[in-house]
């Protein structure tokens, strides 16, 4: 496997969601998927899968300097009890999106505001604080977002490839905990269903508490009907601006 230069989350690493859905791929028959980002996801480099007692590593290809990048072994998740709050609430949620002058990392793959249309799934999380209110149905704050697919992130089945369903699974946690810089240190993912690409996702997002440096978060995905396509837990790092890599 290898993740392009197009699908960066920092400036020279990979996005660690859709680094963990490419990841994901060797364990395509499990439920849900536990993938924990060891070390930076290098760009344009050939990762190699090695077959573990639990699932796999996934490590760089030199054997004389070979480092373990991500560990993945199947998993189970408990449905969330969360609601979508519609497309139009969400929407409405992502116009106080910051800019790229104010944003962590403003080229990221999934989330970043300086990546024009068409490159990048762009993907403007931002609040719904009033819980149980018209527009957030649910009885806990939430961050919401639309997400309109491109057509090329399509795979053969003409439905959304599944490294995008889980790139855009993961940067609206770290909206929903609000805490700069933070990481993606592990994503636990299950996958309902993928649609074609021709419809809005709404994206939701939800804080799941904290122990020191580690921060906890929900996402989820809904086509407009409100049903539940695919949804995730993870665990986000809180770093300095240059800390060394993340440690779980």
């Amino acid at each position: 496997m290898s993740a392009s230069v197009t699908f960066n989350g920092p400036h020279d690493s990979g996005n660690g969601g859709y680094s963990a859905g490419l990841a994901a791929q060797f364990l395509a028959d499990a439920d849900a998927v536990e993938v924990t980002i060891r070390a930076p996801v290098p760009l344009d480099q050939t990762l190699r899968a090695h077959a573990t007692e639990a699932g796999f590593d996934i490590m760089t290809d030199d054997a004389s300097t070979r480092i373990l990048i991500m560990s993945l072994k199947p998993s189970w998740l408990e449905t969330p009890n969360v609601t979508s709050p519609g497309l139009e609430a969400a929407t409405v949620a992502a116009a106080t999106f910051r800019n790229a002058e104010d944003h962590f990392l403003p080229h990221c793959f999934v989330c970043g505001p300086a990546r024009p249309v068409g490159d990048g799934l762009r993907i403007f999380s931002d609040w719904l604080k009033e819980p149980s209110g018209l527009d957030n149905p649910n009885s806990f704050p939430i961050v919401a977002a639309p997400w309109q697919p491109a057509p090329d992130l399509a795979d053969a089945s003409g439905r959304i490839a599944p490294e995008y369903m889980w790139a855009a699974l993961d940067c609206p946690g770290a909206f929903a905990i609000d805490k700069e810089p933070i990481l993606l240190g592990r994503m636990t993912a299950t996958i309902l269903s993928r649609p074609t690409p021709d419809a809005p996702i709404v994206s939701v997002a939800w804080a799941k508490g904290q122990d020191r440096r580690k921060h906890f978060a929900g996402t989820a995905l809904f086509n407009v009907d409100g049903d539940l396509l695919a949804f995730s837990e993870q665990t986000w790092i809180q770093i300095e601006a240059h800390a060394p890599p993340r440690e779980l």
